[in-house]
């Protein structure tokens, strides 16, 4: 057997055959060109994700605490007013809620709106009972009749007359026979004035205090019902704390001591300041 006999000749490659390599060689370089560009593409738009979100997530938080911070400011500004809120006058309450109402963010808008019209119709409400009242106190002037017909009319005209001054007082007007007297008939300067030298005199005391005294049982008539409808706020609160400082040298046994001569020189100046204004408004 020669060499020529032991080589084996090799198939021969049909056309399916090339096409079949060209295929497939085809197929790796689209393999490898996709898996690039997905590789390429990954490393653009998961980064470019991942930061959106982040971005985003954070910009909902930052809203979030913005929300909450404007909730806690607009709840220690009404808290810081809330005096004005609950004001016995109904002009300045409503003052009050039409200033926020306008100047409130949308969450709270609509509440001071609804708060606001609720005090416009109590004060409405106010208004008509006024005039009903006055037209029917009118009618029952004892100035106009020289004197009651008969007890019940006496009776019914002092009630109409409280029911006015309290509406009076809600609402926030002061008849102008009212203006600087007390329900008992004493003016606001003659009962300043009184205060003002009673608590002088307890203040200046060379002996403990006698809850029987002339002196102490009458300032406790002036604080406890003559001063009510004429003090304003500020005058209530210096008594109220000359009140608490007499109960506590009382209790003790004590002589006056520098506290108390403090609040009965801010008292005596307050009521200077108050008598001094309510002259001034007369004069006009």
């Amino acid at each position: 057997m020669t060499d020529d006999a032991a080589v084996t000749p090799e198939p021969t490659k049909t056309a399916a055959d090339i096409e079949l390599r060209r295929y497939e060689a085809r197929l790796g370089v689209w393999k490898v060109v996709l898996g690039t560009m997905i590789v390429g593409l990954a490393g653009v738009l998961i980064p470019g994700l991942v930061s959106f979100y982040t971005t985003y997530f954070e910009s909902l938080r930052k809203d979030a605490e913005l929300s909450q911070a404007q909730q806690a400011a607009h709840q220690q500004y009404i808290k810081d007013f809330f005096d004005t809120a609950v004001n016995q006058d109904i002009e300045l309450r409503i003052r009050f809620a039409n200033y926020f109402a306008n100047l409130s963010g949308e969450d709270q808008r609509q509440l001071w709106q609804s708060y606001r019209d609720s005090q416009t119709e109590t004060r409405g409400t106010l208004r008509t009972l006024i005039n009903e009242l006055e037209r029917k106190m009118t009618l029952l002037n004892p100035e106009r009749q020289n004197e009651f017909s008969t007890a019940e009319k006496a009776a019914e005209y002092k009630e109409l007359e409280r029911r006015r001054d309290w509406a009076y007082r809600e609402i926030g007007y002061v008849a102008i026979e009212s203006t600087a007297v007390s329900t008992q008939g004493r003016s606001k300067r003659a009962l300043y004035d009184e205060t003002v030298e009673l608590v002088a005199r307890l203040a200046g005391r060379t002996a403990p205090f006698d809850p029987s005294g002339k002196d102490w049982v009458r300032f406790w008539t002036l604080y406890n019902v003559e001063l009510i409808d004429v003090e304003s706020r500020e005058f209530a609160r210096v008594m109220i704390a000359i009140g608490n400082a007499l109960k506590r040298l009382a209790a003790t046994q004590s002589l006056p001591d520098d506290e108390l001569k403090k609040l009965v020189q801010d008292l005596t100046a307050l009521a200077h300041q108050e008598l001094s204004g309510l002259t001034r408004a007369v004069a006009q």
